[in-house]
């Protein structure tokens, strides 16, 4: 991790590394995390010092509401994305992970930024795929922390792929993601889960049935699967997609030697089929782009009219892991932006 870094002789190297354009893989994005997670690891100052900056930056882009996830054993010292891992050379590999101390580092900055900037912002805590050793804990801590207001920990994920999904395959992944989640369930606990993003589209029925999911983080693969949308849509299961994030890790398929053509991106049959879809950005920083970019793709490249790009608004303000109340000023404050009720959406 140190020599590539090292070798970036400007800012502009630099930010090329640690971001993912044109690679259309999930694990070249992987990659990126690699490098800039090693970094901020530990420094809880600094982990703090950019928690606040997430606040600000979504207030510049007008955001009301946001919800930042993060797996906490990632940012911690001896943190990594497979058990013994690459070694940083910061000579903390193979000791204890202690998440705690980097959520409260992450609640500290948030909470300075809702109060500096007005912007309101609760977290989400992700299990990572190839972790399966974090995936109770992580159960546990969403739980111990889900009443700690302002900016409390409101559900869990597993993100950094769909192995785990894979029982025959991995069952070394599989069983303890499957037994967190179990948990999950029982503690009711707000569940959202990666699948059918890069993987198979089964994983979207699974996450739903047996991991508890009531949102999907991306799910392009069921656009061909008019089975699962219509039970998706029957169970008003919330997708997460993310236009700029899809192009860049594949999750969309296209011919590429035809290029792409943004109005055929599944997002829009998700949306004409009648699913409950909200846009969102994915990593900002590692994508290289804002969820103003991802409304500007959806109008100017894909073809959405104001109608429907209003309509996956209130779906996400509907989708949100927020009480009743909270979703009803969300709302208002949209209707007095818009001047509108809610928008009916012809495709």
């Amino acid at each position: 991790v140190r020599a590539p870094v090292e070798q970036c002789e400007t800012v502009e190297s630099f930010h090329s590394l640690i971001t993912c354009r044109g690679k259309r893989s999930l694990q070249e994005m992987m990659k990126c995390f690699e490098i800039f997670i090693p970094i901020v690891r530990g420094k809880l100052d600094l982990i703090e010092m950019l928690a606040h900056d997430f606040v600000r930056r979504q207030a510049k882009q007008n955001i009301i509401y946001s919800e930042v996830r993060y797996c906490p054993q990632l940012l911690a010292k001896g943190g990594d994305y497979v058990d013994g891992g690459h070694d940083d050379g910061d000579g903390d590999d193979g000791m204890d992970v202690a998440a705690g101390p980097v959520i409260d580092a992450v609640t500290r900055g948030l909470r300075k930024g809702e109060r500096d900037f007005g912007v309101k912002v609760n977290q989400i805590l992700c299990c990572i795929a190839w972790r399966p050793d974090y995936a109770k804990e992580v159960i546990e801590l969403a739980h111990a922390r889900r009443d700690d207001t302002p900016c409390a920990i409101v559900g869990v994920d597993i993100a950094a792929g769909e192995d785990h999904f894979d029982k025959n395959k991995h069952p070394q992944l599989h069983d303890p993601h499957y037994e967190a989640f179990q948990r999950a369930q029982e503690l009711d606990l707000n569940i959202t889960i990666h699948a059918g993003e890069v993987g198979d589209s089964a994983y979207v029925r699974k996450a739903v049935d047996e991991y508890g999911a009531t949102r999907i983080g991306h799910g392009y693969s069921i656009a061909c699967e008019p089975d699962i949308m219509e039970e998706m849509r029957k169970k008003n299961i919330h997708f997460e997609v993310c236009p700029t994030s899809s192009d860049e890790t594949g999750g969309w398929s296209y011919d590429e030697t035809k290029g792409r053509n943004w109005k055929e991106h599944p997002a829009i049959a998700m949306i004409r089929y009648g699913l409950n879809v909200g846009f969102n950005s994915d990593d900002p920083a590692v994508f290289d782009t804002s969820l103003t970019w991802q409304y500007r793709v959806a109008v100017g490249k894909m073809g959405l009219t104001t109608n429907c790009v209003l309509r996956p608004l209130y779906d996400s303000i509907d989708a949100a892991f927020l009480d009743d109340d909270s979703k009803a000023v969300l709302r208002a404050r949209v209707d007095k932006y818009t001047q509108k009720e809610r928008p009916c959406c012809s495709l």
